[in-house]
């Protein structure tokens, strides 16, 4: 999941955390990323915890899936 974690910082999507919680401030989602269960998981950003307890709107088993939801949904 490196590559995951790369892509995401080049998208400008943060871990502040360092614990798997990726965010953007302009964007209302946060990606999770399960480096044990080789899972990405899009959820919503309830906005005090990161997505951690948001509702769960997309499951990726690859960067490549990820990348290509990102230039289908956003334009990146």
């Amino acid at each position: 999941m490196k590559n995951c974690h790369e892509f995401l910082k080049s998208k400008s999507w943060l871990d502040t955390d360092l614990d798997g919680r990726f965010i953007n401030i302009d964007h209302p989602y946060a990606i999770l990323i399960s480096d044990t269960e080789g899972q990405i998981t899009l959820r919503g950003n309830t906005g005090f915890d990161n997505g951690q307890n948001g509702e769960e709107i997309f499951s990726f088993t690859s960067v490549k899936e990820l990348q290509e939801w990102f230039e289908n949904n956003i334009g990146e």
